[in-house]
């Protein structure tokens, strides 16, 4: 058999199986930032206990193990839906933390292997918490319904980090 048609039939097994033809879910990234009137150290006071994050109006309870890498807390909301939520890392002196999300109702934050990092700098004697989170879709396979494809995940994540931050402003400047 000549040397081109071996070739060719690499190729057309090769675009046969090659799966990058198949379209699945994209990584979404959501990143909100808010000023508040405090200092850092102050700001990083609460959003560095992982115990209590009660930043959101719509959380009731927050439960976790301790503030260490590694616990797991449970975020239950005023609607009965709960997340669930395990520390990766908390840099004292570079003033971030991070988690991920390890079990979700998806009717609250529809979303698979969500990660957010924040991080509080101080600026001009004001505080400036970033929110920075990743994940993918609450659907994985092709064709999504409507509250689990790419545009609803990603609203609805926006949405709970930007009252993260509304609220962590507004108990902070409370004070």
């Amino acid at each position: 058999m000549p040397y081109y048609k071996i070739v060719i039939i690499f190729i057309v097994i090769f675009l046969i199986n090659d799966s990058s033809f198949s379209h699945g879910p994209s990584r979404q990234k959501v990143s909100e930032s808010i000023e508040i009137n405090a200092s850092a150290e102050e700001v990083w006071k609460i959003v560095s206990d992982f115990k209590n994050f009660k930043w959101n109006p719509t959380i009731t309870e927050t439960s976790a193990e301790s503030n260490k890498a590694g616990s797991e807390r449970v975020i239950k909301f005023k609607t009965g839906e709960t997340i669930k939520q395990k520390l990766e890392k908390i840099n004292q002196k570079k003033m971030m933390i991070n988690w991920r999300i390890l079990e979700t109702d998806n009717k609250i934050l529809p979303v698979n292997s969500y990660a957010a990092k924040v991080f509080v700098k101080s600026q001009d004697n004001k505080t400036i918490v970033q929110y920075k989170s990743g994940f993918y879709r609450g659907f994985m396979g092709n064709d999504p319904p409507p509250e689990l494809n790419d545009e609803n995940s990603k609203k609805l994540v926006k949405t709970f980090i930007t009252e993260n931050l509304k609220g962590l402003k507004q108990i902070i400047e409370k004070k």
